[in-house]
Parts: structure tokens; C-alpha cells; sequence
């Protein structure tokens, strides 16, 4: 399986469990901070929240170490976070502002929209604006109630 982008959004202790593969944008985050970059807003990896596939490395890792893996399956089911239903919490997490994203995320969109990226094909510039409308539709919900948000990268 690739690495991927998922969307959450964070609202007092309401988070998002649920989102859709953003694969473009992780494939071509570097292109979209040029971009940002150009358009004078705030870079989208500077969205991004590492903490699940830092939670998945350092568990195989553990996993390694370990002699008896059935004991392993046991400790991990005893630590689900009730909020998150995953094994780290909320306040694990990375958050930043839904609104400056809700601003990165329309730049982009807009930018892409009036000038596509070099190198992609029709299909793939519609997918990834296919991909953006998803981020800006969520934060355009969350961002006027001081929502936070994270670009989870996930593999």
C-alpha cells in the first residue's frame, strides 16, 4: 500500500474518524508547496500529521523485539483511545487552524483550476482537484467554529 493524506477535523473533543484517500496530494506535495510558495500561503506539509505512521513504525519495531506476539495483540487491544478508536489519543495529534488551511487549500484549488501542474494528465489534474474540494468541503464546515484540523499521512 502507498502513503496517503486523510483529513480530520478536531472541534472541542469532536474528531473526525472518517475520510478519504488524498493520495495525489501526498504524491505531489512537493509540487503544491512550490505552488503555495509562489502564491504566498502557507505550505501544505506544514498541514501534515505524522503521528500514525510514527505509531505504526515504532509498533513494528516493538513488534521485532517482542517473543511473544500474542501478548503484544493483547497490550495494543487493552490501549484503544475510547475518543479516537485508534491507539494514540486527540492530544497526540498535530492540529492547526481549520481556517488558514481552508486558505491553503483554496489557493490551490483555484491555482490548479486556471493552471495545471505540469506533467499531469487530465485525469490525474481531475483527481487531485477531486481531492482538494474534499479537504475545502470539510474545512468550510469546521473552520467559522475555530475548528483545528491535521493532513494524517498514512500508509
Amino acid at each position: 500500500m502507498g502513503m496517503t493524506l486523510w483529513i480530520h477535523t478536531l472541534e472541542d473533543r469532536d474528531y473526525s474518524k472518517d475520510s478519504d484517500d488524498h493520495s495525489l496530494m501526498h504524491d505531489l506535495a512537493d509540487q503544491l508547496d512550490e505552488v503555495c510558495e509562489q502564491l504566498n500561503v502557507q505550505k501544505i506539509t506544514e498541514f501534515f500529521d505524522f503521528t500514525d505512521l510514527e505509531y505504526s513504525y515504532n509498533e513494528e519495531a516493538d513488534a521485532d523485539d517482542e517473543d511473544n506476539e500474542d501478548e503484544l495483540e493483547n497490550d495494543l487491544e487493552a490501549e484503544i483511545d475510547p475518543e479516537t478508536d485508534l491507539e494514540y489519543g486527540i492530544d497526540d495529534m498535530q492540529w492547526f487552524d481549520a481556517a488558514r488551511g481552508l486558505t491553503t487549500l483554496t489557493a490551490l484549488h483555484e491555482h490548479i483550476k486556471a493552471n495545471s501542474l505540469p506533467e499531469l494528465t487530465e485525469d490525474e489534474e481531475n483527481d487531485l482537484l477531486d481531492e482538494l474540494e474534499d479537504c475545502i468541503a470539510k474545512l468550510e464546515d469546521t473552520a467559522p467554529r475555530g475548528g483545528k484540523f491535521h493532513l494524517s499521512v498514512v500508509e
